[in-house]
């Protein structure tokens, strides 16, 4: 495929590792890279820091939902910070797909103040109250009706706000990740991380509020944030 054909639309195959039938043992190995694929490429700590934490007071208790929350390793690290900081937070980690979420259990089952949930991220109502609604890499999964419909669940039901970053749809981003990729083997994390740059967004694809900040960030990233205080 030549990386520089158009990216003006969203492209719409399956991910390999969304299909119930893939490989188990790769989806595994998959999870397991997602911990330095986060910390590497999508610098969501920072973000975190720069608005959810810095929006809770310490001393106050707070439930925050995060949908297609995967491996589990950012909730488990936001609930260490917000502990630092004195925060109550209380966590609900939402994945649709139950192999997912076995994995996700072994790891992190014990995790006080976790709660790792199967269930359908496009039922928000289902979970609420909440104070916040998170998503790291989950929006460029769905259909972008489904992604604006998300955001606007978010915006309704979320009392303090939503933070969702995901990727940048650009042959920049494409590029960059087919030159690092090859290091993860035996995975979907090349053949899934390219494709999903490609069902990727840009600020034009999605319709939300006015009140609703849409930015890039370094590296290929595509962020939405809402919040009320």
């Amino acid at each position: 495929m030549n990386v520089f054909q158009t990216f003006k639309h969203r492209a719409e195959e399956e991910e390999q590792m969304d299909r119930p039938d893939s490989d188990a043992a790769r989806l595994c190995r998959t999870l397991d890279q997602f911990h330095q694929i986060n910390v590497l490429f999508s610098r969501v700590r920072g973000l975190l820091k720069r608005t959810l934490l810095q929006d809770m007071r310490p001393g106050e208790a707070y439930h925050l939902l995060d949908l297609g929350a995967g491996a589990c390793d950012i909730p488990v690290w936001l609930l260490q910070q917000a502990e630092k900081k004195g925060v109550q937070l209380r966590i609900t980690a939402l994945d649709a797909d139950p192999r997912v979420v076995e994995y996700a259990q072994q790891r992190y089952g014990q995790t006080e103040r976790l709660s790792i949930v199967l269930g359908d991220a496009l039922d928000l109502n289902a979970y609420s109250p909440f104070e916040y609604v998170f998503a790291n890499h989950f929006l460029h999964h769905l259909p972008s009706e489904q992604a604006e419909n998300v955001i606007t669940l978010a915006g309704r039901l979320a009392s303090r706000g939503f933070v969702f970053s995901d990727l940048r749809r650009s042959p920049w981003s494409y590029l960059g990740f087919s030159m690092f990729a090859h290091v993860y083997r035996n995975s979907f994390s090349r053949k899934d991380g390219l494709l999903s740059i490609r069902k990727g967004f840009r600020k034009e694809d999605l319709r939300v509020e006015p009140q609703v900040k849409v930015r890039y960030s370094l590296p290929g990233r595509i962020q939405w944030i809402h919040l009320t205080s």
